[in-house]
């Protein structure tokens, strides 16, 4: 039997660490105001404008770059997660350990079977104790709202032991089990369903409660949790202004007092905010990247590793982050995973910037430019594809058409095409189409079983990536239950899918920036959180 007890919440705290990203996601929910008085004792108040605008409150207004269309935790516990509504049975530290929540110990019992033990102090926002049934009920409920979380946390049943003790039986054998309890999604709520089957009122166990979700202007307001098992928090409320999506609006919205707290404004304002008196702008290392994602590696011309290859030797990496993401990214060295996390391979070879070689390695798989023109062609097909981005990063748009500008350099052509992330996914079997993507989350739990699987693992990564090779030594990462061993075969994915595979193009390492009023202190970088997680101990000057 292994056994696992944790018995001490040990946070340290540094300066520059690497956040991991959520992307806040849509459903469908009765639209309007809902009012959660009842979870917290609380009446809504007035809490719309930033402390810039004298407000007296310890509040903390919010303008938030994506969308959250619901409140139900069965959907939203990421959400709500991160804004300390939400806990899981785990959690994790700033510097990437995992750490109890509202289990205080687990061990490995056997046959797949995780035995939780919960930690007798946690309530939920109504008083009343968290017990086993609550946690199967809660896991329940959110695996049959959405199965593919069911994938993800890998769990075929979750069994009542007593009151304090759940079992956690997973599919095959699963060391990762208890970090994946850490994921935001995974989190733990009082099943209070109306008679619709939604819950408009959630009832968690996090340091701030609900007062009212408005569906229409996407706007969640919040209480402290006075009677937080660790202390209450030092915000009196949160206002959290959701699908704030253009990178202009939050930055205006900041100046003008609208909000206290907000990211990723435009690139080209970092110096005119951080000389403005009345704001502090800090940038923060995330455990996100940009990246090139193609479509469909399966398929031309992608399926061939030399196209890859030459697509990587093509971009010029230290260009992109001097003179487009301007003091918001580090270059990268072809790993996906960020510097600094335990379990990542920081001996890959990666692909330098090398027009020649890349034009070499075209031609040697069939791409000459037969007819003069500027553009490669293969048995009367034009290498012709489409840049695919989002807007919502500001670094994304421009990242797409130096990356157009750049396969040029090596007879590509390329169309780029700004859209919401939902259209792309719906073309990513177009020939040629390729993700440039940002805010590419490598730490959602403190394992490397989760963004690894996700990308490189043939039967979840959705790019048809397959490595034989790849999938055995994922699966055997998940049997091992000695770290060290298991951490080295996670290390040789990462070898054979960013060196040997080229299987995508990490191009720079993303850094946050943060612009909040001048008055607003305390706020600490958490990398499990995607983008940013607000935290207990931040408060107005």
């Amino acid at each position: 039997m292994k056994k696992i007890n944790v018995t001490g919440v040990f946070v340290i705290l540094i300066l520059a660490v690497l956040i991991s990203c959520v992307a806040f996601s849509g459903c469908t929910e009765s639209s309007g105001s809902s009012s959660a008085s009842d979870a917290s004792g609380t009446s809504e108040n007035n809490v719309e404008k930033g402390n810039s605008a004298k407000n007296t409150q310890q509040q903390l207004v919010v303008g938030e770059v994506w969308g959250l269309g619901g409140v139900d935790p069965g959907l939203h516990s990421y959400d709500l997660n991160n804004f300390l509504v939400s806990e899981g049975l785990t959690s994790i530290s700033p510097d990437y350990k995992l750490l109890p929540a509202i289990a205080d110990s687990w061990e490995y019992v056997e046959n797949s079977t995780w035995r939780f033990y919960l930690n007798e102090n946690v309530e939920f926002h109504d008083g009343s104790k968290v017990t086993a049934n609550d946690v199967k009920t809660a896991l329940d409920r959110s695996m049959k709202l959405n199965p593919d979380l069911q994938g993800s946390l890998n769990i075929k049943e979750v069994k009542v032991v007593d009151d304090s003790t759940v079992d956690i039986i997973t599919n095959t054998v699963d060391a990762s089990l208890p970090g994946r309890m850490a994921y935001g999604a995974a989190g733990i709520y009082k099943n209070n369903e109306g008679a619709e089957g939604t819950i408009s009122t959630p009832i968690c166990t996090g340091p701030f409660k609900v007062v009212s979700y408005d569906k229409a202007a996407d706007t969640l307001k919040l209480v402290k949790n006075e009677n937080y098992r660790d202390g209450a928090p030092k915000l009196d409320s949160v206002v959290i202004k959701f699908g704030i999506g253009e990178p202009n609006t939050r930055e205006m919205a900041v100046e003008k007092g609208e909000v206290d707290f907000t990211t990723e404004p435009t690139l080209g304002s970092t110096k005119r905010l951080e000389s403005n008196k009345n704001l502090n702008v800090t940038i923060h290392p995330l455990c996100q990247g940009y990246k090139l994602k193609f479509g469909d590696v399966s398929k031309a011309p992608y399926d061939d590793v030399r196209v890859r290859r030459a697509i990587a030797y093509a971009i010029d990496r230290q260009k992109i982050v001097d003179n487009i993401l301007l003091g918001r990214a580090a270059v990268s060295d072809g790993n996906g995973l960020t510097p600094g996390i335990e379990w990542r391979n920081n001996d890959l070879t990666g692909y330098a910037y090398d027009v020649q070689r890349a034009k070499g390695l075209l031609e040697e798989a069939g791409w000459k430019d037969t007819d003069g023109d500027g553009i490669v062609d293969k048995e009367g097909q034009k290498f012709k594809i489409t840049l695919y981005t989002w807007p919502q990063r500001p670094a994304l748009p421009p990242l797409a058409q130096a990356t157009q500008s750049m396969l040029k350099d090596i007879g590509i052509e390329s169309e780029v095409r700004i859209m919401e992330w939902d259209a792309i996914s719906d073309r990513k079997k177009e020939w040629g189409m390729i993700w440039v993507a940002g805010g590419d989350t490598c730490m959602m739990i403190p394992d490397p079983s989760y963004y690894i699987e996700g990308n490189f693992y043939s039967e979840k990564n959705d790019y048809n990536y397959s490595n034989p090779n790849v999938d055995a030594l994922i699966m055997k990462g998940r049997t091992i239950f000695d770290k060290e061993e298991r951490y080295d075969a996670y290390r040789e994915v990462q070898r054979i899918v960013y060196d040997e595979d080229c299987a995508q193009v990490h191009i720079a390492y993303h850094y946050l920036m943060v612009v909040t009023d001048k008055n607003v202190k305390g706020y600490i970088p958490n990398p499990a959180h995607h983008d940013y997680c607000i935290n207990k101990d931040m408060y107005i000057e």
